[in-house]
């Protein structure tokens, strides 16, 4: 009977706050509370809010490696202990009794918890209420910083959040360095706007590494300043002071990177922590820049054709904006109807474009055959629909299905004669801009 009753209120809850332990984890009725949890989030939306997750993992003592339950594994955690710098297997818990010497960093962290839970409750109930409007919702890279400036950067994250931006990482990053790196790249790609906070501490150096979290982080966003729209900012205290030897060498090579006049510099600010966040939160506000037409071209209308899984795909999103950006009106497949008269539509679509654009993600080969015909079908009514567009995008996930497409020589896949080869795009991977450039130079080159 009482297990009964738990298990009805952990299945209605909200949120699920583990305070993980070796107790805890060799726990089997914790263990249970967890299942119950989780059987009961995948049958009303899901584990995740946006991008975080409602398991929460509160860690009071630091834990072996690999025993912690295998649900926590993609969950921002809250750690209630410091790491010893020289001596990682070293760690010392933070007292919860006022007065105590790490009182202060337990209250903090208490802070960073109730407030990051309270965000989420307020966005579950915006989402159940359907009734919040649609902001312009940007996403973020926050890089990694040293433990004493941990609190900035969780303040910077949960302002960003509860403004309904996007904030990356949503999960612990690599400590090995290759994948490390490989795991930062993958995440900047995705974000618009770099943010890193630098203090006095150099900080902890990767495996197979000789620079630190911090200046890795760096190095890899300045790879993208020169991407269009990407912002690149780094914080410095105004009140900075005895910095470590090392840490002066990368706080002058920041100093020199700012001072450089090449599009797409870093931003530096040294100043008051607060001045900071009003200089992000104004950059966040700015609009996305508009990459206007060439001189000469004009607008064409993009019909972009995608299966109903993917349609609330990041990186269909991502296409449709980009396209938008240049001047070009996008119209989007239609889902919901009669067989028949989505049909009658999808025909009205095509005769109304210039171009269509196929998206393929997660689609069965099946549909995407369907689409390729179809297309064809209807422009050989269509005049002059031998001068209709038509372009395929490769999108994740990758696979043998659409390997076919991905060997097509020079981009291009030959259909039905009597018309220009199908456009090949993308490679599987994430997108980026630049994928799009031969769909663009197609429509946009003149008649």
């Amino acid at each position: 009977m009482f297990e009964d009753v738990l298990r009805a209120k952990v299945s209605r809850s909200a949120v699920f706050i583990s305070v993980l332990s070796p107790r805890y984890i060799a726990s089997a009725s914790c263990r249970k509370e967890l299942d119950w949890f989780v059987a009961a989030a995948d049958e009303t939306g899901g584990l995740r809010v946006d991008t975080q997750s409602r398991l929460v993992r509160v860690v009071k003592t630091k834990l072996l490696e690999g025993t912690e339950p295998p649900n926590f594994k993609a969950t921002l955690g809250y750690e209630f202990y410091e790491s010893n710098a020289q001596d990682t297997t070293a760690f010392r818990e933070f007292d919860s009794e006022p007065g105590m010497p790490q009182f202060n960093q337990f209250r903090e962290r208490c802070d960073v918890l109730t407030q990051a839970v309270a965000r989420m409750l307020l966005r579950m109930k915006q989402m159940a209420g359907r009734s919040s409007v649609e902001t312009s919702s940007r996403t973020v890279f926050l890089a990694r910083t040293t433990r004493d400036l941990e609190p900035r950067r969780a303040s910077i994250r949960s302002e960003l959040t509860g403004r309904g931006h996007t904030v990356l990482p949503t999960e612990p990053l690599p400590d090995s360095g290759p994948e490390l790196k490989t795991a930062v790249q993958a995440l900047l790609a995705k974000t618009e706007i770099s943010v890193h906070l630098i203090g006095c501490s150099y900080g902890v150096i990767p495996e197979q590494e000789t620079k630190s979290f911090g200046e890795l982080q760096y190095e890899l966003a300045l790879t993208q300043r020169e991407r269009a729209g990407f912002h690149h900012l780094v914080w410095i205290p105004e009140d900075l002071q005895n910095p470590e030897e090392r840490q002066q060498a990368f706080l002058a090579r920041v100093h020199s990177d700012s001072d450089q006049s090449a599009q797409g510099k870093s931003d530096v600010f040294k100043t008051s922590f607060e001045s900071f966040k009003e200089g992000l939160l104004d950059v966040l506000a700015r609009r996305p820049e508009v990459s206007a037409l060439p001189l000469g071209a004009k607008a064409k209308a993009v019909y972009l054709l995608c299966d109903q899984p993917d349609l609330m795909r990041n990186q269909l999103a991502k296409i449709k904006a980009y396209l938008r950006s240049r001047g070009h009106p996008v119209e989007l497949a239609p889902f919901q109807g009669e067989p028949e008269e989505l049909r009658e539509l999808e025909e009205e679509l095509i005769g109304d474009t210039d171009a269509a654009l196929i998206y393929y993600g997660a689609a069965k080969d099946v549909w995407i055959l369907r689409k390729r015909k179809n297309l064809l079908k209807v422009l050989s009514k269509k005049q002059p629909g031998r001068d209709y567009a038509r372009a395929l995008y490769l999108c994740t996930p990758k696979d043998e299905l659409k390997a076919d497409y991905l060997e097509a020589q020079d981009h291009q896949y030959l259909e039905s004669a009597g018309f220009p080869p199908l456009l090949v795009l993308g490679d599987c991977e994430d997108f980026q801009p630049k994928k799009l450039d031969a769909f663009i130079a197609l429509i946009e080159k003149e008649k």
